[in-house]
């Protein structure tokens, strides 16, 4: 089993800094079932980040 790397610390404070930080939350809370994204599968994991990313593009303009 590889180690997961952690969640990038500059998407991570993107997030908190658009203040999506509750959705980050629920959205791993209600959709994957888990409270830390190192808890993902890797797949999981890249799936949330892409989502995450996208919703920080789209609330960011």
């Amino acid at each position: 089993m590889q180690p997961v790397p952690a969640v990038p610390a500059n998407l991570k404070d993107a997030i908190d800094a658009a203040n999506l930080t509750e959705m980050w939350d629920m959205i791993l809370t209600l959709d994957y079932s888990v409270s830390d994204p190192g808890d993902l599968t890797p797949e999981k994991r890249d799936e949330f980040l892409n989502v995450m990313s996208l919703l920080l593009k789209a609330f960011d303009r």
